[in-house]
């Protein structure tokens, strides 16, 4: 199998783990310096480095605004194209937060993969509805590190 194939791959795992709820699986395609590079200037976006802050802070931050018995992730999702190092994908994620807002949310991920790992990705979707849904105590503290993402 082709290299480009077994990124295809490792992107299907990740979108069809996410969509299953099994973020161990998720986690465990992830180098452990994982880098996230997340557009806007909100506390949820900028960069954020590193599987405890991603899925130890970011993670646990986004989901902690949503109602559980209304989301869905990765519900909908496309592999865009896939080569010998990155692989571009569309993801929707549709819920209820829970200040009674709506999210209906399209992502789109650049990733970088090395090793059969994820090391890199970027992340775009549309800030305002972000801004609406999401509550930035829930970070408690923390937020992405500002500035224009790193290419």
């Amino acid at each position: 199998m082709s290299k480009s194939n077994k990124n295809r791959k490792i992107m299907e795992t990740y979108y069809k783990s996410i969509n299953d709820g099994d973020f161990e699986i998720v986690i465990s395609l992830m180098n452990e310096n994982v880098k996230f590079h997340i557009i806007g200037d909100s506390p949820f976006s900028g960069y954020w480095e590193g599987k405890e802050n991603v899925y130890g802070i970011l993670v646990p931050g986004v989901v902690a605004c949503l109602d559980p018995e209304t989301v869905s992730f990765a519900e909908n999702w496309k592999i865009m194209c896939a080569d010998d190092e990155r692989v571009t994908g569309l993801m929707s994620a549709k819920g209820r937060a829970l200040n009674g807002e709506i999210m209906d949310q399209t992502y789109c991920h650049i990733f970088k993969i090395k090793d059969m790992k994820i090391i890199e990705v970027h992340e775009f979707m549309d800030t305002a509805q972000n801004e609406k849904t999401l509550d930035t105590k829930k970070l408690n503290g923390h937020s992405g590190k500002s500035g224009s993402m790193r290419f």
